[in-house]
């Protein structure tokens, strides 16, 4: 019980805030949270403790339409000022960003021309048009994370200079990153680096996102532990060449994991791998001290901690698919994986193909975990994606580091040649083999709107099923009696 608390605090959590933006209990909610947790506080039980944090989340305030005061202003506005919320977001014909209106209590997704002198913390003036997001997932989506509308701006004005900060360091950093890539590689490679890099997919022409969807590779598109995982790989790695201890490379790598969040838009899949990265370091470090026993470590509590803090910091996301894909990937990797890495067959493969046997098989658990959203949220599966993804995750990883590379060496005075080579044996290759994999017959498959229902009525059954299994099997009963001597 103790080993599930925090995962099912995580889960209690989750689930009361969906039902709660279906159900609007209001105090109630809050009452029964402080009942619920004088129970657990009381009796020390779990239960109860799920029970608060389930009430915790249905009591929970999450936005959900234009607010009717709003409804006549908002369509008529044609210029607006306000303050910048987050890290523009580069597309192919415009930027992005998030801006708290200054005269009206709601946010807008604002489109303003291409690379605006603007970052977070500014205050601005846009002149333009304000527009309704279609289609209605979309809209509802947007209004559950308090943004009523889209403003598509002609004209930025920067009123006023926001304060000196990390957030605004980051965005500084992101779009000189965004330059050296432009300078480094021709347009085409610049704009899938930049993607795979720095989370800026807007970039990318639909088709080629699209692609990546019908492949089953999307997920490479949108930063996640995938990528934080392969760059911290090799800044391991390389931290090892220089001998330095495993507790000092994580010393090293967290702040920069950290910076490389913010530089990414502080995107809920990079937080969650973010948070679990730090507790793995603070665990290794408190290990070598001998302050902790190595087989404590459990990273299904490091994965249920981070689902806490996103739904604490961010309860909107409870709702969202993006969210939903990531940790049921990362809770199927977590749960499932260890019935392979522990199995005789595993052990019993020579090294090359246990490399490549564990990548797949880290691929089918986390597809595994993801798939009742993947098609609830596409409406159609992706077959070929476990195959694709173990051809095109390593390379990712290389597309990554060449970016990296890429970007360290720009500046330098003297031209190289390695854009000419990224190109023609990274990036040419990667996207001929997406679009492939995107054309071969059955490439996607359709499933109905209860696809994501369906899934989860069949875990719990599974689970029912194996809990019944497990209390029905006799423990050990008394030997059999010794015939006495005589």
């Amino acid at each position: 019980m103790g080993r599930a608390l925090l995962p099912g605090l995580g889960a209690a959590l989750g689930f009361g805030i969906a039902f709660g933006y279906l159900l609007t209990p209001g105090p109630l909610a809050w009452a029964a949270t402080g009942a619920a947790l004088a129970v657990g506080a009381w009796r020390r039980s779990a239960l109860a403790l799920w029970g608060a944090a389930l009430a915790l989340g249905l009591g929970l305030p999450l936005q959900r339409a234009l607010p009717p005061r709003y409804a006549f202003q908002l369509p008529n506005l044609r210029e607006v000022t306000g303050q910048v919320l987050d890290v523009p977001e580069p597309r192919a014909k415009n930027t992005s960003f998030t801006l708290a209106l200054d005269h009206l209590a709601v946010n807008l997704l604002a489109y303003v021309p291409p690379d605006p002198p603007v970052a977070p913390g500014d205050r601005v003036r846009l002149v333009g048009r304000w527009g309704q997001p279609e289609p209605p997932a979309w809209r509802e989506s947007l209004a559950r994370r308090g943004i009523h509308g889209l403003f598509w701006a002609n004209e930025v004005e920067v009123l006023a200079e926001g304060k000196p900060g990390l957030l605004r360091f980051a965005a500084q950093a992101r779009q000189e990153l965004l330059r050296l890539l432009d300078r480094a590689v021709a347009a085409r490679e610049a704009d899938l680096l930049a993607a795979l890099l720095l989370g800026a997919r807007g970039r990318l022409p639909e088709d080629e996102r699209e692609a990546f969807r019908t492949a089953g590779v999307a997920h490479v598109l949108a930063l996640s532990g995938l990528h934080v995982g392969l760059l911290a790989a090799g800044g391991w790695w390389l931290l090892g060449i220089l001998r330095v201890r495993p507790g000092w490379r994580y010393v090293v790598l967290v702040p920069l994991v950290g910076f490389y969040v913010l530089v990414g838009g502080a995107r809920v899949s990079l937080v969650r791998a973010a948070i679990m990265f730090a507790v793995l370091g603070l665990f290794w470090i408190l290990w070598e001290r001998g302050w902790v026993l190595r087989k404590w470590l459990d990273p299904l509590q490091g994965l249920a901690l981070a689902a806490v803090v996103v739904l604490a910091l961010w309860p909107w996301s409870a709702l969202d698919s993006g969210f939903q894909m990531s940790f049921l990937a990362t809770a199927g990797i977590v749960v499932l994986l260890p019935g392979w890495t522990r199995s005789d067959l595993q052990r019993r493969l020579p090294g090359w193909a246990r490399k490549l046997a564990n990548l797949l098989a880290v691929t089918l658990c986390a597809q595994a975990g993801a798939v009742p959203v993947i098609g609830t949220a596409f409406g159609y599966l992706s077959p070929y994606g476990v195959v694709a993804n173990v051809v095109l995750v390593p390379w990712t990883g290389l597309l990554l580091w060449g970016g990296v590379i890429l970007v360290t060496l720009a500046p330098l005075p003297v031209p190289l040649p390695l854009g000419d080579v990224a190109e023609r044996v990274l990036v040419g290759p990667y996207l001929t083999v997406v679009r492939w994999v995107s054309t071969l017959p059955g490439a996607s498959l359709p499933v109905g709107p209860g696809f994501g229902a369906w899934c989860l009525l069949a875990a719990l059954a599974i689970l029912l099923l194996r809990a019944l299994s497990e209390g029905a099997t006799p423990g050990p009963g008394p030997g059999p009696h010794r015939a006495s001597p005589g």
